[in-house]
Parts: structure tokens; sequence; C-alpha cells
């Protein structure tokens, strides 16, 4: 397998620098990217009973004690408790995004290895090719080992960029779509605190003086 690589060429070096980085941020996503991260049951029956309670500055000092996404737009949500609810919908339609973008941290440089790849392949192909019809037109005694040696250095580079491309791109996809439904179930019990927040009062908020 070594010597196989080997007759790749140069090109198999940044190949390998792109499969090792794709590893580890395929690794690195599917270890943070699980929902047990960011909607801890302990965290939402916390903020549920605070927010019921509506004591909205203990909710705050809360979120700042536990900060993530999640506790980010629950904070979100109780400093702009007053604002109209078209405002409010903005606000946290803006903070879900920047959120969104702190989920698929790696995800572009991931995207980037998936076109990538493929490109150094051919490059390996077009390289081997060279060195093919470099040998034809100085054929020699030993023009059989020599346009062997071209063929596997482009077929071996075209495998492996596609070998590299192939996985990372259905994993990108799969990545990219946990981080959406993260961000999905935040966004539904985010719903469920406006309407704990936003509830008619009957009496003046606990700490509502702020």
């Amino acid at each position: 397998m070594v010597d196989i690589l080997i007759s790749g060429g140069p090109v198999m070096i940044p190949l390998a620098i792109l499969s090792l980085a794709a590893l580890a941020i395929i690794l690195e996503r599917l270890w943070v990217l699980r929902r047990a991260n960011y909607l801890q049951t302990g965290t939402i029956q916390a903020l549920s009973g605070l927010l019921a309670g509506r004591k909205f500055r203990g909710s705050v000092d809360y979120c700042r004690r536990h900060p993530g996404p999640f506790t980010e737009l629950v904070v979100g949500l109780v400093e702009n408790r007053h604002a109209p609810y078209d405002e409010l919908k903005e606000i946290l339609e803006d903070t879900g995004r920047l959120q969104l973008m702190g989920l698929q941290r790696g995800l572009p440089a991931l995207a980037t290895i998936v076109a990538g790849a493929p490109l150094l392949g051919l490059l390996g192909t077009v390289i081997g090719m060279i060195k093919i019809f470099a040998v034809v037109a100085t054929a020699g005694s030993s023009i059989t080992e020599q346009l062997s040696s071209g063929i596997s250095q482009a077929l071996i580079t075209t495998a492996t960029g596609l070998v590299i491309a192939i996985p990372a791109l259905f994993t990108h996809s799969y990545l990219e779509a946990r981080a959406v439904g993260i961000l999905s179930d935040i966004e539904a019990q985010i719903l469920d605190f406006l309407h704990l927040v936003r509830r008619p009062e009957r009496v003046r908020d606990e700490e509502d003086e702020d």
C-alpha cells in the first residue's frame, strides 16, 4: 500500500494533508454537534422555572454562567422582551444566524477539501500523462517500466482525490443538516419560552425594573 501511494508522486503529499484535515474536522464536528451539548434537560428546566416566575434578571445571570447557542438566544429574548413582536422576531433570527455560523464552524473548510481533492487528483493525472508522453518521445529500452510509472501516477492520484472527496462530501452534508437540526430544536424551545416571557401580565414582574 505504501509503495502504491509513493508511486502517486508529489501530488500525494497535499492529498495526504487534505485527508488528515478532513478527518480532523469530521471527528471534531461529530463530537461537538450533539444535541445534548446544546439542549440539556437541566438547563431547560432551570430556565423554564425562572421565566415562569418572571425572574428575568436571574435567567440572564444563569445564561451568562452557561454560555452557548441556546442561552444566547434566551438572553436575546429576555433583554428584548418589550420590543414589538416583529422586531423581537428579527432580533432572534439574527442571533440564530450568528449561532448557526458557530455550529457550522469548520464545515466551509471541509467543503473546500471536497472541491479541492479531486482537482489535486486531476493535477496528478495530468502530470502522469505528461510523464507518459515524455517517455514515448524519448523511447528507450526501459519504456515499459516508465510507461507503467506514469500510468500508475495518473490513476493513483485520481483515485485518491475521489476517495477523499466522496466520503467528505456526504459527511459534510450530514454535519450541515445536523447543525441546522440542532438550531431548529433550539428555536422551538425558544418559542416555548417566548410564550412565558410575553404572556399577559396581571402583576408587575418581580424583576422587570431592569
